[in-house]
């Protein structure tokens, strides 16, 4: 393929590294993917044009992370895990937040045309049950009618994984705290 010219490659960003969470939106034909410290907004039709939002962590949280003796570099900054599409007009997005897990909302418009993707700045949430601490550690989510569902860890040392439920009009709940099974 590559010979053939038919594949356009995105090599990434010098200062962004971890591109492991994605989003397809067909209708817009755009793949919306977490990175550390990135979130990116490629069009399908031409990849090389693309947006991005900056979304890391204050210097007092990387901080704190490297004095709980967490690597600088690998660890301490704002590793997107949950990317979901939230309604027609946002995204909802959670990172790993220099070990302090930090969700948000992202515009993205009413109609595909609109060519908007810029993070709420107004509106973070704390993100314990959404993403994990840990960036090495992963998570699976779901967002239905407005409630996520997520399999995380819901610590810092990342020893208890449970399922949680959060979001929407219910009470937040969890599985049994420290009972692994739901997630073997």
């Amino acid at each position: 393929m590559l010979e053939s010219n038919n594949v356009i490659t995105f090599n990434g960003l010098a200062n962004s590294s971890s591109y492991h969470t994605f989003l397809l939106d067909e209708e817009r034909s755009r793949l919306y993917v977490g990175a550390k410290d990135h979130i990116f907004s490629f069009n399908l039709v031409n990849i090389k044009d693309f947006q991005k939002i900056v979304w890391p962590v204050s210097y007092t949280r990387r901080d704190e992370c490297k004095w709980a003796g967490k690597d600088i570099l690998k660890e301490c900054a704002n590793f997107i895990k949950v990317l979901k599409a939230y309604n027609q007009t946002h995204l909802y997005a959670c990172g790993t937040g220099a070990f302090h897990p930090i969700c948000t909302y992202i515009e993205i418009g009413h109609h595909p045309e609109d060519n908007i993707f810029k993070l709420e700045n107004s509106h973070f949430e704390n993100g314990r049950g959404k993403s994990p601490y840990d960036p090495k550690l992963l998570t699976a989510s779901l967002l239905i009618d407005g409630e996520l569902y997520s399999g995380t860890a819901a610590d810092f040392m990342g020893r208890d994984f449970a399922i949680f439920r959060t979001l929407g009009h219910h009470h937040p709940i969890r599985t049994e705290q420290h009972d692994s099974r739901w997630l073997n």
